[in-house]
């Protein structure tokens, strides 16, 4: 799995927030009203999906790296 570095995590996260925002913003569009419980947990969703994500990135170790240690 590829790495995502700990910047690119940063602003993946930054982002999530106003995403979950706008979720909020983008279900009244259709006549449902959120609780902002729903938002809570919906940008709790997204942060563990992220983190998982970049754990997972290192934690795997590279396809290349590995056929680089053998001449």
């Amino acid at each position: 799995m590829r790495q995502i570095s700990p910047a690119l995590f940063l602003v993946l996260v930054a982002f999530t927030i106003p995403l979950a925002v706008e979720f909020r913003t983008f279900a009244g569009f259709f006549g449902v009203e959120l609780p902002f419980i729903a938002v809570i947990a919906f940008e709790a969703v997204l942060l563990a999906v992220l983190t998982a994500i970049y754990v997972l990135g290192r934690l795997t170790p590279d396809e290349e790296d590995e056929g680089a240690a053998t001449p």
